[in-house]
């Protein structure tokens, strides 16, 4: 009997604990990112001129590598992408972009950090980044506005490459008040028009 409280007990004080970091690893670190329930974020609503403004480097790629590492007690993945083209910015072939989360499967019990609404990055991934210079990480970019600034780029049914965004489990704030961000799907011909204007516009 006594065993089996013990085992209880140590059961509870686990759950417990998982608790804790799991309510730690939503709260976003993003300075403009908001508490709010687990399964959603709220973060400030940017428009595409806001983006060009606040960031460093606007680049075109493709990501070929992505790993995970702990940097203080937070797990972050990093995503090594090899640029094809920059609209704004240094001229770099690759860039490191650190994103919120990862998984630690190198432990005896492995251990996983997400972030409701996180910008995702996975290899062979192209991509349309929006970034700043304030990676988590040594020389690493953070994509601008949250989730905002990542946009994949994929052909759709007739081969046409498309910037796609799925803004569904972010809450964004504006004049308008707080509403659920949206998915969408823009030509990138059109798009990649729209930043170059916007980019005059500075």
């Amino acid at each position: 009997m006594k065993a089996a409280a013990l085992a209880i007990s140590l059961i509870a004080v686990a759950l417990m604990v998982s608790s804790r970091w799991t309510t730690k690893a939503v709260n976003p670190p993003a300075d403009d990112v908001l508490q709010t329930p687990v399964d959603s974020t709220l973060t400030n609503g940017l428009s595409v001129q806001n983006m060009v403004n606040r960031s460093d480097l606007i680049a075109i790629g493709s990501c070929i590598n992505s790993k995970s590492v702990w940097l203080n007690r937070t797990l972050v993945t990093l995503a090594t992408i090899s640029v094809n083209e920059t609209l704004k910015g240094a001229d770099l072939g690759t860039i490191t972009v650190a994103l919120p989360g990862g998984v630690d499967a190198n432990r005896k019990v492995p251990v996983a950090m997400m972030y409701p609404g996180a910008p995702q990055i996975t290899p062979g991934e192209d991509v349309f980044l929006f970034l700043t210079a304030t990676g988590e990480a040594a020389g690493s970019y953070t994509v601008t506005g949250f989730s905002q600034g990542k946009f994949s780029i994929v052909k759709d049914e007739d081969g046409e490459p498309m910037v796609t965004r799925d803004l569904t489990r972010t809450m964004l704030k504006d004049n308008n008040g707080i509403h659920r961000g949206s998915a969408n799907e823009t030509p990138l011909k059109s798009f990649k028009s729209e930043v170059k204007a916007r980019l005059k516009q500075q």
